[in-house]
């Protein structure tokens, strides 16, 4: 599985990862809109860095999530392993899709590893 960071402004870039990934536009839509406004939900009182993520389950379900941090900051929760916690607790297994919103070019790898395995 590989990491993709697309611009989502761009409609050939849309057309071609719906097309690689076996999405609609309709459900790339539904991530990119759900994703941008789960991180208005993140708990970052130390950073004020709000991520939101969203997954597509294999099922269609879309299961939202956003960043947590705790007093022992910078540790705490990404985004997609929040989504991720909530979607195994909901009995999902099979995912088709993951959309995070970062309002910056800064990745945590430790993220990108764990939402691949």
């Amino acid at each position: 599985m590989s990491t993709t960071i697309l611009q989502s402004s761009d409609a050939s870039i849309v057309a071609q990862t719906c097309e690689t990934y076996k999405l609609t536009h309709a459900e790339f839509g539904t991530l990119r809109q759900r994703c941008s406004a789960a991180k208005a939900t993140a708990y970052c009182p130390y950073s004020q860095f709000r991520v939101g993520a969203t997954i597509l389950a294999g099922d269609g379900e879309f299961i939202d999530g956003a960043n947590v941090e705790n007093a022992a900051y910078p540790v705490g929760t990404c985004a997609e392993r929040v989504a991720f916690g909530k979607a195994v607790t909901e009995g999902k297994d099979k995912f088709r899709a993951v959309c995070k919103y970062v309002f910056s070019k800064q990745r945590c790898g430790l993220d990108s590893a764990e939402s691949r395995e």
